[in-house]
């Protein structure tokens, strides 16, 4: 009797977990499976641009890995952080759907891959599924509404709630269990977080340190960690909404 070598079955590839709130998690499993077989495959480092504000390129740009920062020049030599995109975004999709410039630049923080997809290609895509074209639809408000908040959170609230409210929302949105707490692993500097949160380095930085000092929060390299969720949403006058 002669025995036979039986190889063992290759176990499939688990697909990635898309962060909530995603476009590739809001889409079922086909049509992300589409979505991310399209266009090429990239990576950028640290520090380099996907998308330049003002450029006339129209192609998307879905996030596999990573996190990038979306900014804008002010005119006055300063620069507004609009917003953090993380693997499972969608970047570019204004452009692609009206022609217009960039309306923002986006940056890696860290390393980021990414597919770039042409605007026929993206089109074609959403022209032929009504799924993606209601996600990307839906993306877009949830975005609109993001800033509408912000903007009203300027007019309604002082710098410390403002900013426990940018804290709170970056944890929901990017956060992990770490030793510390929950850590979101997206390097903001001062005058970033102040850009969301509408107020100036300086008071920040203060009321950072208090935050700090109270047991709030800790911060590391490249990272920050909520250490007592439950009392920054309370600094953020958030308690009743949890």
């Amino acid at each position: 009797m002669i025995d036979r070598a039986i190889s063992p079955q290759a176990s499939p590839v688990p697909e990635p977990h898309w962060p909530r709130g995603t476009l590739l998690a809001d889409l079922s499993a086909g049509a992300r499976a589409r979505l991310t077989r399209m266009g090429t495959r990239r990576s950028y480092a640290h520090g380099e641009v996907l998308l330049r504000e003002q450029e006339r390129s129209t192609h998307v740009v879905v996030m596999l890995s990573g996190f990038a920062k979306v900014t804008s020049n002010l005119g006055n030599g300063r620069v507004a952080l609009l917003g953090i995109r993380v693997a499972g975004d969608a970047v570019g999709e204004m452009a692609a759907l009206d022609g217009s410039p960039r309306s923002a630049t986006v940056t890696a923080c860290g390393e980021v891959v990414v597919r770039i997809i042409p605007r026929t290609d993206f089109l074609g895509l959403m022209g032929g599924s009504p799924e993606l074209s209601i996600k990307v639809s839906s993306m877009i408000g949830q975005r609109l509404r993001w800033a509408n908040r912000r903007r009203a959170d300027f007019y309604g609230y002082p710098t410390r709630v403002r900013l426990a409210r940018i804290l709170v929302e970056l944890t929901g949105a990017y956060g992990h269990p770490g030793p510390e707490g929950i850590v979101f692993d997206v390097e903001l500097t001062q005058d970033e977080l102040g850009a969301l949160a509408g107020a100036d380095a300086d008071t920040v930085g203060k009321e950072l340190r208090k935050f700090k000092s109270q047991g709030l929060i800790a911060t590391g390299y490249r990272h920050t960690s909520i250490r007592d969720l439950d009392a920054l949403r309370a600094r953020a006058e958030l308690a009743d909404e949890a």
